[in-house]
Order: structure tokens, then C-alpha cells, then sequence
């Protein structure tokens, strides 16, 4: 038994985990007459083929490691945050809301102001579901779920009222102010700052679970919350803790996507998160809910959805086919962390404390 779990959570379950998921997608993309071979070439050379290729796959890194780890720090603490998606989204606003209405700051200023902006928006949007988890016992799976189509509405209701910009046919705000801009990191690519952010981010998750307490009481309530009580921990603090990190985490992905890609705010057609915070469940996952696993994790999901998108192109398949092989990966990670037991952690019981 001792083996079998072993296995189950190393590497080499990965690997096989990966396999398989793809293993599945060749098989329907068989069904349907398209040449597996043919499609995974594509997939790898959309992905990193190119420069622009490459860029475009680090540019998906960026905010699927953020919420990756913003959606690890919940899941250690044994909490479903699957609110990852909204609370990029209230990152976005409490970004562009700082971006819009602050301009006569300096750029170095003016940028700590608004990801302030959106870690306090997309924390605080977290807490919600954190303290009625924590105080009430409510079921945190529903809340986060249904905290996402509130904010996702919100979002909307700002782009086509108080902040559109009436000059743009599109649904969107008045462009930012150059001091709201993250600088690019290579010229003539759409890589920005963002990407430095979500590294420092992964430098944070890995200190304070290795040497804070902190991260230590986070891990003892993820795992037992009625002997982190008896041991003296504030069980419903360390959890609120926990969200608020989860979820400022995410607003910082937001606040990359329309500072550092898209220089406004918008929704509509051109939404500013293609499902990066649902994404984001396989990525901590796929990372073992570790800083370093979920960087890689981050790596592999954003080639993965730059590549695919290519499958749209080439092979005439509809945009929703792109997220089918993450659609796969996640689901057979779900089953890989149910059958090592490890998914226990995120079912058990709330205590008081």
C-alpha cells in the first residue's frame, strides 16, 4: 500500500498521468479524422516553434501561475477555492480603477498602488467565501463557484456603464496612462513585467511554507483542523489568512492581463480571461501545491493552451476544442489525487477555532 501511494504521488504518476490524458485525446482526434501525430506536432510548434510562439505560451504563464498558486495556498489549507476566475476579475477592477482615476503619479508609485489595488480586491473578494466557510461552515465549492458569475457581472456592469469609454465601438475603459503600463521584457512581444511579479509570487509561496508560521499552521489546519485547534492555531483566522492570499494572488493575475496586455479593461467578445482561474485547479494540482511544482506546472499548461489554439486554425476544430486536452489533463489528475487519498485533505470538516 505504502508503494502504491508512493507511486501515486510521485513523478513518475505524472508522467503516466499526462500520458494517458493524451493518450484519450489522440484517440478522439482519430474519431474525427484528424492524424494524432500531425496534431501534437502542431500543439509543440505553436507552443515554442517560434520566438512569437514562445512569447505568446510565457504570456499565458504568467496568469496561470498566479492563480495556480494563489488556488495552492487555498487547497493546502484544505479549502476548494474555486473562485480563482473571480477574483481575477475583481483584481482587474481594483487595477483599472487605480490606473483610471490616479494618473498624476510617478510609474514606479503609481504600479505599487494598483497591485495593492488588486491583491486588497481580489483577497477581499476570497475572504468573502473564507470567512463563511470558516464562521458559518458554508460549503466554500458553491460560494466561490457562484462569487465568480457576481464578479463576472460586476465587471460587466462597469465596462458598459460608469467606466466605458463612450469614444470606443467596443465595450471597454479609456486606455491607461503609460505610468499604468507593465514595461515589456522583450521588445516587440507582448512578455511584460507580469512575469518577474509571478516569480517573486512563487518566491513568497515557497518561504512561507518552508520557513513561516504561517504556512506551518496552514498545512496542520489543511490536514487536521480539529487537532490544529487543540494545538493552540486559530483555525477560522489561519483559513480567512489563507483566502485572502488565494485570492490576492489572482487579482494580481489580473491586474497583468489589463496592465500588461491590454492597456484597459474590457469584456464582451474579447473577455480578459479565457477560464485561466478554472485552469488554474489542474496547475496547482499538476505542481503537487508547491512553488516550484506549480511554475512547471504553469509552463506546461500555458504551451499547452498557446498550442492548441493553433489546432483551431489548422485543423478547422471549434475554439471551445482548445481547452479539451487541459479539459482531459485536469480530470485525470482529479482522479490520480483521489486514489492517492491526498483529496481527503480538501473534504473534511470545518472546525472553530
Amino acid at each position: 500500500m505504502r508503494v502504491k501511494k508512493e507511486f501515486l504521488t510521485g513523478p513518475v504518476s505524472i508522467i503516466l498521468v499526462i500520458a494517458i490524458a493524451l493518450g484519450i485525446g489522440a484517440i478522439v482526434f482519430a474519431i474525427f479524422g484528424i492524424n494524432p501525430v500531425e496534431a501534437y506536432q502542431t500543439v509543440v510548434v505553436g507552443a515554442v516553434g517560434s520566438t512569437h510562439g514562445f512569447t505568446e505560451s510565457m504570456v499565458i504563464f504568467v496568469p496561470l501561475l498566479l492563480t495556480g498558486l494563489g488556488v495552492g495556498f487555498a487547497f493546502k489549507c484544505g479549502i476548494w477555492n474555486i473562485g480563482a476566475e473571480g477574483q481575477l476579475f475583481m483584481g482587474a477592477i481594483g487595477a483599472s480603477v487605480t490606473a483610471l482615476y490616479f494618473t498624476t503619479l510617478p510609474a514606479p508609485v503609481h504600479l505599487f498602488l494598483i497591485a495593492c489595488s488588486a491583491i486588497l480586491a481580489g483577497g477581499g473578494w476570497a475572504v468573502i467565501a473564507g470567512a463563511l466557510k470558516a464562521k458559518l461552515g458554508i460549503n466554500e465549492i458553491l460560494v466561490t463557484i457562484m462569487m465568480n458569475y457576481i464578479a463576472m457581472w460586476i465587471l460587466h456592469y462597469l465596462v458598459y456603464g460608469p467606466m466605458r469609454a463612450l469614444e470606443e465601438i467596443n465595450p471597454q475603459t479609456a486606455f491607461f496612462p503609460m505610468t499604468a503600463w507593465l514595461p515589456a521584457l522583450i521588445p516587440g512581444t507582448r512578455l511584460h513585467a507580469g512575469l518577474v511579479v509571478g516569480l517573486i509570487a512563487a518566491v513568497f509561496m515557497f518561504v512561507v511554507f518552508k520557513y513561516t508560521r504561517l504556512g506551518y499552521s496552514i498545512k496542520v489546519v489543511g490536514v487536521n483542523p480539529k487537532a490544529a485547534q487543540y494545538s493552540g492555531i486559530n483555525v477560522s483566522r489561519t483559513i480567512i489568512t489563507a483566502m485572502f492570499i488565494s485570492g490576492g494572488l489572482a487579482g494580481l493575475a489580473g491586474m497583468g492581463e489589463v496592465c500588461g496586455i491590454h492597456h484597459y479593461m474590457r469584456n464582451g467578445i474579447n473577455p480578459i480571461s479565457p477560464g485561466y482561474g478554472y485552469a488554474a485547479i489542474g496547475v496547482a494540482l499538476l505542481g503537487g501545491l508547491n512553488a516550484w511544482g506549480t511554475v512547471l506546472a504553469a509552463i506546461f499548461f500555458g504551451c499547452m493552451l498557446n498550442g492548441t489554439a493553433f489546432l483551431r486554425t489548422m485543423f478547422g476544430l471549434h475554439s471551445y476544442a482548445v481547452f479539451f486536452l487541459v479539459g482531459l489533463i485536469i480530470l485525470a489528475l482529479l482522479v490520480r489525487e483521489k486514489l492517492s487519498g491526498r483529496l481527503k485533505m480538501l473534504s473534511i470538516p470545518q472546525g472553530r477555532g
